[in-house]
């Protein structure tokens, strides 16, 4: 029985990874070739205010659902698999509001407090009135995701990912033309992420979304007590892995610059493609499938064993081709301004390599409900984390340096970090 169990899951597995892969394959595509000409229509500043707003949207959108929506796949009864779908829609509506209601009033103390120049900071506060809309995007995005993931709709997720990559790409590239600045790339972002929902969500849509009779307020009380550990425990976790991100970039903008940020933001936009191609693409699979397998008794360290061969083989030769030559393919590829972001590549990479290995497993600690280590666990890494890039700055004051220091700490993490997961698998 087990082994038929495995047997199928194997086979089920693969088929949902290429739909999704294969997707994402294509919706990578273009926001790729059009990398080399947005890096000539935007400076190195444009790009730096970008990451700035892009840090705090991603800040707030791992708070919009309450992280409710992460426990979507898990109830065997429908209903109340649909009221955790509504409780992650009335997250996402709240927060945004409660966002744009304090953009009218702190907009100027939040940009002030931004740490860019008087000049940059006043176009974040122009560009503060997208936050909430943008936040509220990624919530309902972060919602229909999951419950794709439910109803085996992995046609319909790969189909979002396209639709950002296009609304996306072609906003950001009428902005470089219209001259918008970092203006031009946040509408970019904002159009993507209005296209991505549209497109996850365009069957619920067409259906009228016949699964709302079933939500009501007692069922979404019981549902958010059953799964309060996801806003207890997950929320503040994923909060520190945000957090991570703004600390760095408070961090680089004290210690270095703006084009600096500019610089590092693009780097790890793209480095990182092949965890936005295949390694989302293995955590939405494997988070159900690993429950899936718990719930039937099979053993999951066989499936943790298989994830991190086959993610670390698809990782290699990437990680080889950027950690020797991130200088001149950067160069070449988006111009000779951008050498700067293969050199900080080249001394990233094996934390790169290790990361994306990394993150399609994190949905372990969900599944065998190890969620409170796993956040101690996350604390550990972003001090680890902060800690070696402010040291590399001190020691050396150059930002190369600092991330191949950065870099190697993260490997001794990243090795204990997978011991730690090979236990849990009992």
């Amino acid at each position: 029985m087990r082994a038929r169990c495995l047997g199928m899951l194997k086979g089920e597995f693969v088929r949902h990874i290429v739909t999704l892969v294969t997707g994402a394959a294509l919706a990578q595509m273009l926001p790729l070739l059009v990398q080399p000409v947005l890096t000539r229509l935007y400076t190195p500043h444009d790009f730096g205010v970008f990451t700035v707003y892009s840090t705090w949207m991603s800040n707030l959108a791992v708070l919009a659902t309450a992280r409710y929506e992460m426990a979507i796949v898990l109830p065997a009864d429908e209903r109340r698999a649909i009221n955790l779908m509504g409780l992650a829609l009335l997250f996402s509506t709240v927060l945004a509001l409660a966002v744009m209601v304090f953009g009218l009033f702190g907009g100027n103390a939040l940009a002030v407090h931004s740490l860019l120049r008087p000049d940059q900071g006043r176009q974040l506060v122009l560009l503060l009135p997208l936050l909430p809309l943008s936040l509220w995007f990624a919530g309902l995005t972060q919602a229909w995701t999951n419950w794709n993931n439910r109803q085996l709709r992995y046609r319909a997720n790969a189909n979002g990912r396209m639709g950002q990559a296009v609304g996306m790409s072609l906003v950001q590239l009428g902005g470089g033309l219209l001259a918008a600045g970092p203006c031009g790339l946040i509408l970019g972002q904002l159009a993507g992420q209005a296209g991505s929902l549209l497109a996850q969500a365009w069957i619920d849509i067409k259906q009228r979304f016949p699964w709302r009779h079933q939500m009501d307020r007692s069922t979404m009380r019981s549902v958010a007590a059953e799964y309060v550990e996801f806003p207890k425990v997950n929320t503040p976790h994923a909060f520190v892995g945000a957090l991570q991100d703004s600390v760095t970039m408070w961090l680089l903008v004290t210690l270095a610059s703006t084009s600096t940020v500019g610089f590092y933001g693009r780097m790890m936009l793209l480095v990182k493609l092949p965890a936005a191609l295949i390694g989302q693409a293995v955590s939405q699979v494997a988070y159900r499938e690993l429950a899936q397998a718990r719930n039937a008794g099979a053993p999951l360290r066989p499936i943790l064993r298989r994830l991190m061969l086959v993610l670390g083989g698809l990782a290699l030769l990437p990680f080889i081709i950027i950690r020797f030559a991130g200088e001149p393919l950067f160069a070449l590829v988006l111009g000779k301004t951008w050498g700067t972001a293969g050199l900080y590549a080249e001394a990233i990479a094996p934390f790169i390599l290790l990361h994306f290995v990394a993150s399609p497993l994190s949905t372990l600690p969900l599944v065998v409900k190890k969620q409170r280590q796993a956040f101690l666990i996350s604390l550990v890494q972003m001090v680890l984390f902060i800690g070696a890039l402010w040291a590399g700055f001190k020691l050396w004051g150059d930002p190369v340096q600092a991330f191949s220091l950065l870099a190697w700490v993260m490997v001794g993490y990243f090795l204990l970090y997978f011991a730690w997961l090979y236990r849990i698998a009992k």
